[in-house]
């Protein structure tokens, strides 16, 4: 908003804190026709509440530093939900982790739990500091959370056993080829299973099945029905 105020464009959307938004009585900069809300938690009840009022066509919840990430984040949307405030709102996350799997453990305790549990639309990533993650790798990791979170659909979904002795093949490596060839598929299930003991049963809901039969040896699945058996 303050970029607006110095710079008006036409139909812009104004973000402003909330607790900016709340002092302006929801005034728009010059030029901009809609607003957007930040929230980062250190506001009171009565503020957060007043985004009802504003009408924001959306909320960015950014935690602030000092507080934590996931009780901050339910008590702003408790307060939401009780004032029915049904506005999208999206988990503003800012990450200085320079590791992927560190990322991806962080996403999904601070944020994924969020999401299952309904509360939040959707995810921002945000690199501060001296993380120099691609666009490409930020945006497919976000819409892996969306997907882990039964939110979003925007690739293959892969269900594989954990492995045991009764394994017949190599788990590991024949998965990452499956995931390599099929990886394109939005919507699609495919299981991967290493014996034919509980391989069946815990694919049961999958599109496609991959199971161990004999030493080296998988039959396909075609939903719960085998199409090909006994295959190198």
């Amino acid at each position: 908003a303050e970029e607006l105020e110095k710079n008006p464009l036409e139909n812009a959307v104004a973000l402003m804190s909330l607790t900016e938004a709340v002092a302006k009585n929801g005034k728009l900069p010059d030029g901009a026709i809609r607003l957007a809300v930040e929230i980062d938690g250190s506001e009171d009840d009565e503020t957060i509440a007043k985004v009802k009022d504003l009408d924001p066509m959306m909320i960015t919840v950014c935690i602030d530093e000092n507080l934590s990430q996931l009780h901050a984040s339910r008590r702003i949307f408790e307060i939401l939900k009780a004032n029915d405030v049904m506005t999208p709102a999206i988990h503003h996350y800012k990450t200085t982790s320079s590791e992927s799997n560190e990322l991806a453990l962080e996403l999904g305790t601070k944020i994924g739990s969020l999401l299952t549990d309904g509360n939040g639309d959707g995810i921002l990533i945000e690199q501060v500091g001296e993380t120099n993650f691609s666009v490409d790798f930020l945006r497919n990791t976000g819409f892996s959370l969306l997907q882990g979170c039964r939110m979003r659909n925007t690739k293959t979904e892969f269900v594989s056993c954990p492995s045991c002795g009764r394994t017949l093949f190599d788990l590991q490596e024949t998965t990452a080829q499956i995931q390599e060839a099929t990886g394109h598929l939005p919507g699609v299930t495919v299981a991967v299973m290493g014996c034919i003991v509980n391989g069946p049963g815990e694919m049961a809901d999958a599109d496609f099945g991959y199971v161990g039969t004999l030493p080296g040896k998988v039959d396909l699945y075609y939903g719960k029905e085998v199409v090909r058996k006994s295959i190198p």
